[in-house]
C-alpha cells in the first residue's frame, strides 16, 4: 500500500475544513427554521382557537409544560375559573381538596360531590377537534421562558427536569368565547444556544399574534396593562 504525501494529506484535511465550515452553519439555519416553525404552529394554533371559542362557546387554554418542551390544548366551560395568579389557583385547590376530603367514598359514588368534583375537571383534553392531542417542540428546541399576567417574572423551566411530573413548570393561556385572548410572550430558542430562537407574542384586546426573531421583554410591551385584573367569580 502506497503512503499519502504530504501534500496529499494537507489537501484532504484542507477539504475536511471546507465541508465543516459550510455544514455546521447549515445546521445552525435548519436549527432555526425548526424554532421558528415551532413558534409559527402554536401561532396558527392560537388564531383557530379563538375562532373556535366563539363558535363552540367554550374557554380553551393552551398548557405549556417547559420541562418537557410540550403543550397540550384543552377545553372549558364558558364560566370556567381564570385565576390572577398562581397563589389564587393553589389555595383554591387546596380548598376544594379539603371539601371534597369530607365526603366519603360511598356518598362520592352516589354524586353527592359531583359540583365540586366538575369544578376539579372545567379543563379537559380536545378529543373532537382537529389539533394534536400535545405538541411537541422539535429537537433541539427548547422554552427559554413563557409570561402570562399570571406571573409577575416569566417563567423558566428547571436546570434539570424534575424526576417528579408533578413538579414541572406549567404555564396557562387562556382564549375566551367572546373572542378575546390571554396576552402571552413564548420565547423558543436553541437549547445549545440560548440567545438563538424565535418570540411568539399574543395581544390582548386586539388578538394580534405576531413573530419576533428578537428578544422581546414583556414588561416593555404590556406595560400599560393594570396590576390586577377585575374580581372574578370562584366556580
Amino acid at each position: 500500500m502506497g503512503a499519502f504525501t504530504l501534500v496529499e494529506v494537507m489537501v484532504t484535511i484542507a477539504i475536511v475544513l471546507l465541508i465543516l465550515a459550510v455544514g455546521i452553519p447549515s445546521m445552525a439555519g435548519l436549527l432555526g427554521l425548526q424554532q421558528r416553525g415551532a413558534v409559527h404552529q402554536l401561532a396558527t394554533t392560537f388564531a383557530y382557537l379563538r375562532d373556535e371559542a366563539t363558535l363552540r362557546n367554550v374557554t380553551f387554554r393552551v398548557a405549556f409544560d417547559l420541562d418537557k418542551r410540550t403543550w397540550t390544548v384543552q377545553a372549558g366551560t364558558p364560566d370556567a375559573t381564570i385565576f390572577q395568579n398562581q397563589e389564587e389557583r393553589e389555595e383554591w385547590e387546596e380548598e376544594l381538596e379539603d371539601q371534597l376530603s369530607r365526603f366519603t367514598e360511598r356518598e362520592l359514588e352516589e354524586g353527592a360531590a359531583k359540583e365540586l368534583e366538575d369544578q376539579t375537571g372545567r379543563f379537559q383534553n380536545l378529543e373532537d377537534i382537529t389539533l394534536d392531542a400535545q405538541v411537541e417542540l422539535p429537537g433541539g428546541s427548547a422554552f427559554a421562558w413563557i409570561w402570562t399576567p399570571q406571573f409577575e417574572e416569566p417563567q423558566e423551566p428547571h436546570p434539570e427536569p424534575p424526576e417528579d411530573g408533578e413538579e414541572d413548570t406549567i404555564v396557562y393561556a387562556h382564549i375566551f368565547p367572546d373572542g378575546q385572548m390571554e396576552p402571552l410572550v413564548a420565547r423558543v430558542v436553541d437549547e445549545d444556544d440560548p440567545d438563538d430562537g424565535w418570540t411568539i407574542v399574543v395581544e390582548p384586546l386586539t388578538g394580534r399574534i405576531h413573530l419576533e426573531n428578537e428578544l422581546v421583554e414583556p414588561d416593555e410591551l404590556f406595560e400599560w396593562l393594570p396590576e390586577e385584573g377585575p374580581e372574578m367569580p370562584l366556580g
